[in-house]
């Protein structure tokens, strides 16, 4: 399928498509994210711009199967350029390498990736890697007395949301192959969070389990909206109940405006590459992932007032994009990354009608639940 075909007005999905599509692939440039305009490494930014993609189509294609056969030539190239060198954190593709080496958080997206592939295609193609990844994230995640693997090499810092994102793609493995490799660590998980990582004035999770960070033992905003999204699937509880919490703690009305915080009220937190900007004690990062899990939360209410306050805000990046001298900063609320959350929010977006209290025994959004038609 062409870009060209796609829905009318849905420029969002027609600019990823198009990016598919670009023949001879050698890693995102600095006008496909907005990072890249002032570093050169991309922050992971780049992997998970690519499993947003992988959400997306997913998405797509449970809303109009006909166009499964039309997309697998996109789900495939979204797989492939995870594998490239540029993307990857290994000098070999990771289909070859036989040391994983604690790459926790580049594997948890790649390993998403491929469930959501192998729940659509049925085709077998990435089995021996997919098979490989699972149960390495199994076991590194079991081997922690904290339940949570490894991210990356020499770093020690680990991000709750991480795992929950490595749980979800292990959950996604068992549904590929009716296997139970995700009851044990999502269990070790779920009983370490519970007994350990309790904010005491809030009752959400704390952001990172090593304490090695400023703001390890406070939530924030786009680490519990990240955890939620995750966590529909496998444990649809604890994603109800933070995301009630997230809704009473961090989310602000001002002047018609709906956002969500990056730092509760009353913390005096910076903001860093994973949040973004924060105007006006707004998280754009918090607020952008909020509009996401609202859709999997399937919370009406929430999702269309973001969107009403988002919506103003990222028409305005569009224009700037256009004025020399300043365009660089509309990639913002564009680039690849942005955008791929953006209509995937938008393509699993929630009825009018629909309240919380009807999503309790939902498992989660189109790209969360596995359910597709072979």
């Amino acid at each position: 399928m062409l870009a060209s075909q796609t829905e009318k007005g849905d420029s969002r999905y027609v600019q990823i498509l198009e990016w598919l599509e670009k023949p001879g692939f050698d890693g995102f440039s600095s006008t496909d994210l907005f990072i890249k305009q002032f570093i050169k490494q991309a922050w992971g930014q780049d992997i998970a711009a690519l499993s947003n993609m992988a959400e997306l189509l997913s998405a797509k294609i449970k809303k109009n199967p006909d166009s499964q056969c039309s997309l697998k030539p996109h789900f495939e190239q979204i797989i492939h350029r995870m594998r490239h060198t540029s993307v990857s954190p290994y000098s070999n593709d990771v289909l070859s390498v036989s040391n994983l080496n604690h790459q926790g958080y580049y594997l948890e997206h790649l390993n998403i990736c491929l469930g959501l592939y192998e729940l659509i295609y049925r085709d077998g193609q990435f089995t021996e890697v997919h098979h490989r990844v699972s149960h390495y994230l199994s076991i590194e995640s079991l081997s922690q007395s904290n339940a949570h693997a490894r991210l990356i090499p020499h770093v020690k810092m680990r991000w709750s949301a991480d795992q929950a994102a490595i749980l979800y793609s292990l959950w996604l493995y068992d549904q590929c192959y009716d296997q139970e490799l995700s009851l044990e660590p999502i269990a070790r998980w779920r009983n370490h969070m519970n007994s350990h990582m309790r904010h005491s004035e809030t009752g959400l999770f704390n952001t990172e389990v090593m304490g090695v960070k400023r703001y390890s033992n406070e939530p924030r905003g786009c680490a519990i909206a990240y955890l939620c999204h995750y966590t529909k699937a496998f444990a649809p509880d604890i994603a109800n109940e933070q995301w009630r919490l997230f809704k009473e703690h961090f989310r602000i009305n001002k002047l018609s405006i709906t956002g969500f915080r990056e730092y509760r009220e009353g913390y005096n937190g910076k903001w860093t590459p994973d949040s973004g900007p924060i105007i006006s004690d707004i998280g754009v990062a918090a607020s952008g992932l909020a509009l996401k899990t609202a859709a999997t939360m399937n919370d009406a209410e929430t999702f269309n007032a973001l969107k009403r306050s988002i919506k103003p805000t990222l028409t305005l990046f569009k224009y700037l994009g256009y004025v020399p001298g300043i365009k660089r900063l509309a990639l913002i609320g564009n680039d690849l990354l942005a955008s791929s959350i953006y209509a995937c929010a938008m393509t699993n977006q929630p009825h009018q009608e629909n309240h919380m209290n009807k999503s309790e025994e939902i498992l989660g959004n189109t790209a969360l639940t596995g359910e597709y038609n072979d």
